[in-house]
């Protein structure tokens, strides 16, 4: 089993789904619940997104080989998106991730876990081009990857889902300053994973234009960032 791959997956998923940077706009959407209705719609919102990500993992290579898309192209064009995800969770501010009229329009709906929380909160754009990019490797045949893949997606909706049954505790203890805090740092991480997917990708293109060999096989576009882990215990905000 791949363990730094599926750590490294785990990470860039977690970065991207954002437990804590959530915290707040899931207690906006169930503030009228009561603490057994909130936790049930926490549990819901994260099988949901769940059985997305599979779907997009099971399915994403067919849906790059019907519209003709390389894994090259995914790579650079899922890196650049994450990129700039990435440097919006930095320049975090300290308002809600969402406008007030949505906010709003999730209060008065009688369900709200599957819209707006599992999509495309916790199953955004950032999270479904990681798992996308994954999917490639079906059509390889490289099917360790895409176990580590789906290992990973049910660690981050479970650790997700543990977040988000303590919302209302973890939002008193951290406050806000200490939830931004951890999101620019998880924003941080993500620009280099983001880095690393595009320099893959273009090196792939550069390949399959000269038919010269790909130094990093598109395999590890993700995993090479697990590099960088040991270097960002040194940072401190």
């Amino acid at each position: 089993m791949d363990i730094p791959g599926i750590l490294t997956i785990f990470i860039s998923l977690i970065a991207l789904i954002d437990p804590l940077g959530t915290v707040g706009f899931f207690l906006a959407i169930t503030c009228k619940d009561s603490p057994a209705v909130r936790k049930h719609t926490a549990l819901l919102g994260c099988v949901y997104a769940f059985c997305i990500l599979i779907l997009f993992l099971g399915f994403g290579g067919s849906i790059l080989s019907f519209f003709g898309i390389t894994v090259s192209a995914v790579q650079v064009g899922g890196g650049l998106i994450l990129a700039k995800i990435g440097l919006n969770l930095i320049d975090v501010k300290l308002e809600s991730k969402s406008s007030p009229e949505e906010e709003h329009d999730a209060v008065v709906r009688e369900n709200s876990a599957f819209f707006p929380l599992a999509m495309p909160l916790l199953a955004g754009p950032g999270a479904l081009t990681v798992v996308l990019e994954e999917s490639s490797h079906l059509r390889a045949g490289y099917w360790s990857d895409l176990l580590s893949a789906t290992i990973a997606i049910a660690l981050a909706c479970f650790v997700t889902w543990i977040v988000l049954d303590k919302a209302f505790y973890i939002q008193k203890v951290l406050g806000k300053s200490g939830t931004n805090a951890i999101t620019r740092i998880m924003g941080f991480i993500l620009v280099c994973i983001a880095a690393q997917m595009t320099i893959v990708g273009i090196q792939g293109v550069i390949a399959s234009v000269t038919n010269v060999p790909t130094p990093l096989p598109p395999i590890v576009s993700i995993s090479a960032a697990v590099s960088i882990l040991p270097w960002l215990t040194n940072i401190s905000i």
